[in-house]
């Protein structure tokens, strides 16, 4: 009897400097597509060719893209360090019955969600350059933790010097802007003759950083100021997580940091106001401004 691939089952790995990480995720996809060329096949004496030819040698970028829960524990630090560092890695998923493999992997995008009374999580989004299955797992595997404790959050925000009263949710997404080495020639094109040996990408650079965020608060007659505004040059600081300030806090912080920000009113069945904010401040380290606190 055949053997499927149930994603139920899928076991995720992360492997970076030779380092095994084991991660647990809610949601896991992937994938990659080849690029086809067509071409005209209708001569002077064969005007009834209307199917053009088919092209196909390259691979374009793999993608993928999963959810993490956020742990007291340290186990999925190896993702923050990823993350801000835009370092690549390979990315395993694994099943009963298929070990797939996505090579030079590097994460493009990750969104730190927020939510009251909601465990904190993240959710992880890249790209690779080749999908492979029928891989073998490598690297070596990291110890876990004995326990794994979901964060539930309070929250803890302050634009300028006004403290934000009655939040709702939080986002801040982070968004590394990859730009891959070109990989295309004549001479590895003529040497194609099937999906093993097509031309794969192999490199890439850091073109930008985009660090953002929203912030969603329902209008009371507590929180009067910044009322449809906007700022250029507003410190803000979020905390969600467990603890107080200092050692005892577990969980997502970020600034004090330099942004620029628009806010507006929305007007549903209980009205809230929006923050849209970006920074535009450049630290040294990054990893000093954003962070994922744990024990």
């Amino acid at each position: 009897m055949a053997t499927y691939n149930f994603k139920q089952e899928a076991k995720v790995y992360v492997v970076s400097g030779g380092n095994q990480y084991r991660i647990d995720v809610s949601d896991v996809s992937f994938s990659q597509t080849f690029s086809e060329t067509s071409y005209s096949v209708k001569t002077l004496h064969e005007q009834s060719n209307v199917f053009e030819g088919s092209v196909i040698n390259k691979a374009n970028v793999a993608n993928f893209e999963f959810r993490v829960p956020v742990l007291v524990e340290s186990d999925y630090t190896i993702l923050e360090t990823l993350l801000i560092g835009a370092t690549s890695f390979d990315l395993f998923v694994k099943t009963e019955a298929d070990t797939f493999k996505l090579e030079t992997a590097v994460i493009t995008n990750g969104s730190f969600v927020i939510e009251r009374s909601r465990p904190l999580s993240l959710d992880i989004s890249g790209e690779a350059a080749k999908l492979t299955r029928n891989a073998t797992l490598t690297g070596t595997a990291q110890s876990r933790s004995s326990t794994s404790n979901y964060i539930i959050p309070s929250l803890d925000i302050t634009i300028g010097s006004t403290s934000l009263s009655n939040v709702v949710t939080v986002g801040i997404e982070l968004q590394n802007e990859i730009k891959w080495t070109p990989y295309t020639t004549v001479n590895n094109a003529l040497s194609v003759t099937n999906a093993s040996n097509s031309m794969y990408p192999s490199a890439f650079t850091l073109d930008k950083k985009i660090l953002s965020g929203s912030i969603s608060q329902y209008l009371t007659d507590g929180n009067t100021t910044n009322t449809h505004d906007w700022d250029t040059d507003a410190s803000i600081t979020v905390k969600a997580g467990n603890g107080e300030s200092g050692n005892n806090f577990r969980g997502f912080s970020f600034g004090p940091a330099t942004c620029s920000f628009t806010n507006r009113i929305n007007s549903g069945s209980i009205f809230r106001q929006s923050y849209d904010w970006r920074m535009t401040q450049n630290p040294s380290d990054l990893a000093t401004i954003l962070k994922y606190e744990t024990d």
